[in-house]
């Protein structure tokens, strides 16, 4: 049950959400140019309030860490003004496919530095956390263009390498307010389930795993290659046995080839 204050706030909060008009791409692309340009205060501001619904969407999702949930809005929100500081529109893409790894990054973080007032007494779910923490960052130098080269050297590949695998990820944008069937594809208020916004950004995240995946077997020796995408890549997985006759060596050889193939991918894509 949530104590009275809280759902008073959550009630405006929702409330003010409903009031407020969604985008269209080039309102938005509008508003970001005056932004970065010009330092238009009111334009981030229209930018931020027309945004706040996924924001609430988001949070939704770390309510079970057991931080009140206006709190997880509030650090979510802050996560969008940094990510509407930093948005280009002239990368093709929608403010919230950039700002919801932002968004995340926040509320991991903030997940984090309260760990101790949370008390979940057990480090499977801090990993998860960190684990996301970290995703959201790779995302969003994969959304930025990693110009260092940092986050690609994380994945064993150069900075160009990185940004040509991320580009896919980058390119499969698509509009969160979308007409379908007579609604926007996002509807005005979160839901239990995962959102239209939610599920296109895990799709295009996953898109760009399967890229930065094929980038690191490529750079795999032939046979280490071979070994793995019969192995774990297959629809009919060879046996150990099976790899062993085919290329002459004994099982175990085929075993210690594998586990130093999988290492090497975790090196390179992890």
């Amino acid at each position: 049950m949530l104590p009275a204050v809280e759902m008073n706030s959550l009630s405006l909060f929702y409330r003010d959400v409903r009031r407020s008009p969604r985008l269209e791409r080039e309102q938005e692309a509008d508003l970001a140019r005056r932004w970065r340009e010009q330092h238009d205060v009111e334009a981030a501001r229209e930018l931020v309030c027309a945004n706040l619904y996924a924001v609430a969407a988001i949070a939704r999702e770390y309510r079970h860490f057991g931080l009140p949930e206006m709190d997880l809005i509030q650090e979510g929100t802050i996560g969008l003004m940094q990510a509407v500081k930093r948005f280009d529109p002239e990368r093709g893409f929608r403010l919230m496919t950039y700002a919801s790894w932002w968004i995340r990054a926040a509320i991991h973080d903030f997940i984090l530095s309260s760990w101790s007032i949370v008390k979940l007494g057990t480090n499977k779910l801090q990993r998860k956390i960190f684990a996301g923490l970290q995703k959201a960052k790779n995302a969003i130098a994969a959304l930025e263009g990693d110009r260092n080269g940092e986050v690609g050297a994380e994945f064993g590949l150069s900075g160009s390498e990185y940004q040509e695998a991320a580009a896919a990820f980058i390119q499969r944008d698509m509009s969160l307010d979308a007409d379908v069937e007579g609604q926007a594809m996002v509807a005005a208020l979160p839901a239990n389930e995962a959102t239209p916004e939610e599920e296109v950004v895990e799709k295009n995240w996953q898109a760009h795993r399967q890229d930065v995946l094929q980038s690191a077997m490529n750079r795999l020796p032939e046979r280490d290659r071979m070994i793995v995408q019969r192995r774990h890549l297959s629809d009919n997985p060879a046996t150990l046995k099976d790899l062993s006759t085919e290329l002459d060596i004994s099982i175990e050889r085929v075993r210690q080839l594998e586990a130093r193939a999988l290492k090497r991918l975790k090196e390179f894509a992890s």
